[in-house]
């Protein structure tokens, strides 16, 4: 069955309520004998008259009637999707669905996130939360994605980038008592880490496989007898009593004051590679753009 041409019911929509060829074609910027045409063809295609003249105007048959009601729901679908291309273009709509690590999410998105949402408004923004591998392994339901670490490219999609974002310190957290803090004032030796019970993340962590790529490196086998999930939980156990531990030096400038951070391997110390993961240049959504442009702070102030 071969289908009826969009743009024919549309011209029909604007004849039917301007009752007038003439009128409809200077609405739609047409030749009168191409509004003409499109009416036979659509009229042919039906295989009953859509309406005949009274004067200089048109009315419809109760064929023609009834097929206006389709047209002016396509007519009505049309200007909304005009109306939300526009809106897009314009930053006021759209969905932005972000993946990251919880030590991200909780210590470096946030600022981005309320500047999108202050300066973009109608834009939803959706957080998933996980490993630097499961969003890796999530990413075709993302549009980006901030995980941990050194990461191959071979493992991303091939629409994708990954893009150096920021970089951090891994540093070791005690209590402002413990006694490394006046033993190692400018930064601790990686033996302490056999030396001291040490609060460990989980093994999917990024900042703990740096650690451990570190203490491999320099041949020392640290022994694992304590993990918890996430900075929070580091914190709880050291402030408890429980050891060492370690994490993002962002992360400690909102712990409370109790918790003091040393260096690791001074005076280099352990840097922390945070990268961005966005599809490549061209399938980025103008949400996508706005929200890279914020982090990398080059959006234009509103």
């Amino acid at each position: 069955m071969k289908n009826i041409n969009p743009n024919q019911l549309l011209t029909f929509a604007v004849v039917a309520r301007m009752k007038s060829v003439t009128r409809a074609a200077e609405y739609l910027h047409l030749g009168q004998p191409a509004v003409s045409g499109q009416l036979k063809l659509l009229q042919e295609r039906v295989g009953e008259p859509l309406y005949h003249r009274r004067g200089h105007q048109i009315e419809l048959t109760p064929v023609g009637s009834a097929l206006l009601e389709y047209a002016e729901k396509l007519e009505h679908a049309m200007h909304q999707a005009c109306d939300y291309v526009h809106r897009l273009q314009e930053l006021d709509t759209g969905i932005l669905r972000i993946g990251s690590t919880i030590t991200i999410t909780s210590y470096f998105l946030p600022e981005y996130l309320v500047m999108c949402q202050t300066r973009f408004p109608g834009i939803q923004i959706y957080m998933n939360t996980g490993n630097s591998q499961e969003i890796i392994d999530r990413l075709p339901e993302l549009d980006l994605g901030f995980i941990e670490g050194v990461v191959k490219e071979e493992k991303l999609p091939d629409d994708y980038d990954l893009i150096p974002w920021r970089d951090d310190e891994i540093v070791l957290v005690v209590r402002k008592d413990h006694e490394l803090v006046e033993k190692y004032p400018e930064g601790v030796p990686l033996s302490v880490f056999k030396e001291y019970q040490v609060i460990w993340r989980e093994p999917e962590s990024g900042a703990r496989q740096l650690i451990e790529e570190t203490l491999v490196e320099a041949g020392i086998n640290a022994p694992i007898n304590i993990e918890v999930m996430g900075v929070a939980g580091v914190m709880g156990s050291v402030r408890a009593g429980l050891g060492i531990g370690f994490a993002s030096l962002q992360a400690l400038n909102h712990a409370s004051p109790d918790l003091v951070p040393l260096r690791i391997k001074p005076p280099e110390g352990l840097v922390w590679h945070l990268n961005l993961i966005a599809p490549r240049e061209g399938l980025r959504s103008r949400a996508v753009q706005a929200f890279m442009q914020i982090c990398n702070g080059t959006q234009e102030q509103s």
